[in-house]
């Protein structure tokens, strides 16, 4: 420890050096005093204490653990920004320049690290697996005033190929799971096959997977490290918009429609698909400046650990699996009843699995919220039908009970429900919560739309869920929830339910 103690003292007194012009270096830090930086009094002891500490945290020396904070300390953003509007762009063919500038038509990322490492080998700009290590690497200055702030440079755009390269191996394993799981939830959900989607919504079902983990209400399906992944990189995403718009760009090939039935016979172009999708993303940052200082200035890249998930990674496919569900629950006339609200100002609060098992007399399976008649005989309390169930909410509180329209009963609902939690199609919070918003709150799902980007890049998974929703208690108000629920309640709102009281 005192040798590292040592190392970073003596790079203070290394300020004086001067270094080439151009090659990644300058300030140490942009300006602003000490005072400032640490929230003290310029000049004051406490200060003074906090910026030493600082130094050792964020130094240059390689042998100091990264830390987050160190990307906002240094201001790094600031800087690489800085850099590249003035680094030397240098005419073709001009040997001597690109000693300390930039090769005509060089991405800026490449240059940084010929520049900063001496080696022109690194590509980092493409889901090239050896070409962007992680491994430790030289820097070709290490008197540079601006040793840390190249380090933590070099160590992001490392990190975030190591990332990119990470999740495409991922996909490629999630890919492979979803299409083996698509005959089974087409046997049970679309023996017809009548269910077809767009590629590009399969496309984007499988690959907003990564995100989708991080939802609260797929929160129990996932282990806690790949949902904290899944926030990262939403917040990453949420920084940096034009990733965002790169990745899930429209293209004409991929409106084509596609047969659910059909999708393993797509797998090898599915995952040439995805790869090309997450090499847009990845070749923004690398080549855009502002995007990468954009998508890295969480700092979460900066850390000792890199972010990342493993390549059999568990549940990639949730969002997949949700999807086709749901788009297949809808072309078989799945339809599906919200039910009465708790509170007299018309909102849910006080539903739970169990106070409905109570209200609905009904059977409880505690570990998927689901409450069934599956196991009556003789008259179902309330009127219900043998096959009814519904599903509460934990997040939201609301009652949901899947009917079949038209006259269809290929499948009872507690079955269905059943079949989704125990085969784990995907979250049922999700999927009944987000068919809610989708269609309370946005007017229902555009065909194929898996999701949307607004104007500032920010993006949202609530239609991922193509579901039919509707008021299953259209005249609670008026009727009382017996008598004004008949939708929510039966399948069928004639006749009546209830007939003074009485089941008829």
């Amino acid at each position: 420890m005192m040798q590292i103690y040592i190392i970073a003292f003596l790079a203070l007194l290394g300020r004086s050096f001067a270094i080439p012009q151009n090659i990644p270096g300058g300030r140490r830090f942009p300006e602003g005093s000490r005072g400032d930086r640490a929230g003290h009094e310029p000049g004051s002891s406490a200060a003074e204490k906090d910026f030493i500490n600082e130094e050792l945290l964020c130094s240059g020396d390689m042998s100091t653990p990264y830390n987050e904070t160190c990307w906002n300390t240094l201001k790094v953003a600031e800087y690489i920004v800085k850099w590249e509007q003035e680094v030397t762009k240098c005419p073709q063919g001009n040997n001597t320049c690109i000693q300390t500038g930039c090769k005509s038509n060089e991405p800026w990322s490449s240059c940084f690290l010929r520049l900063a490492t001496g080696t022109p080998d690194y590509n980092c700009t493409q889901i090239n697996i050896g070409h962007c290590t992680l491994e430790g690497f030289p820097l070709k200055d290490p008197n540079s005033l601006d040793m840390p702030q190249n380090r933590y440079v070099v160590r992001n755009l490392f990190a975030i190929n190591n990332f990119f390269v990470n999740w495409y191996a991922a996909m490629q394993f999630a890919t492979s799971a979803a299409v083996r799981a698509v005959p089974k939830i087409i046997a049970t959900l679309d023996p017809e096959k009548e269910a077809d989607t767009t590629l590009e919504a399969i496309l984007t079902a499988l690959t907003i997977g990564l995100p989708f983990l991080s939802l609260p209400a797929v929160g129990a399906l996932v282990p806690a490290a790949t949902g904290a992944v899944g926030t990262l990189f939403v917040t990453a995403l949420q920084q940096a918009p034009s990733v965002t718009e790169a990745i899930w760009k429209s293209d004409d090939e991929s409106t084509q429609v596609v047969q659910m039935g059909e999708l393993a016979s797509e797998l090898d172009q599915l995952n040439g698909k995805v790869g090309e999708m997450l090499d847009r993303g990845l070749a923004i940052i690398m080549t855009d400046v502002s995007t990468f200082a954009k998508f890295a200035s969480s700092g979460s890249f900066s850390g000792p650990d890199a972010i990342s998930i493993p390549k059999e990674t568990a549940k990639l496919d949730l969002a997949f699996k949700a999807h086709l569900v749901t788009k297949a629950m809808s072309a078989n006339d799945w339809w599906v009843y919200y039910g009465p609200p708790d509170n007299a100002d018309g909102t849910w609060s006080n539903s739970t699995m169990e106070s409905n098992a109570e209200r609905y007399v009904c059977n409880t399976t505690p570990k998927d919220n689901i409450c069934d008649l599956i196991d009556s005989h003789g008259v179902p309390p309330m009127c219900q039908p043998e096959d009814w169930s519904i599903y509460t909410s934990n997040v939201t509180h609301r009652a949901y009970y899947p009917s079949q329209q038209q006259g269809r009963n290929d499948l009872p609902s507690a079955h269905l429900l059943h079949a989704i939690a125990d085969n784990e199609w995907g979250s049922l919070e999700a999927m009944m919560d987000g068919a809610y918003d989708c269609e309370v709150n946005k007017g229902g799902p555009s065909p194929g739309s898996a999701f949307q980007i607004s104007e500032d890049g920010r993006f949202s998974l609530t239609c991922l869920s193509q579901l039919h929703i509707v008021n299953g208690c259209p005249d609670v108000a008026t009727k009382g929830w017996q008598e004004g629920c008949n939708w929510f309640l039966e399948r069928h709102k004639d006749p009546p339910l209830f007939r003074n009281g009485e089941c008829v």
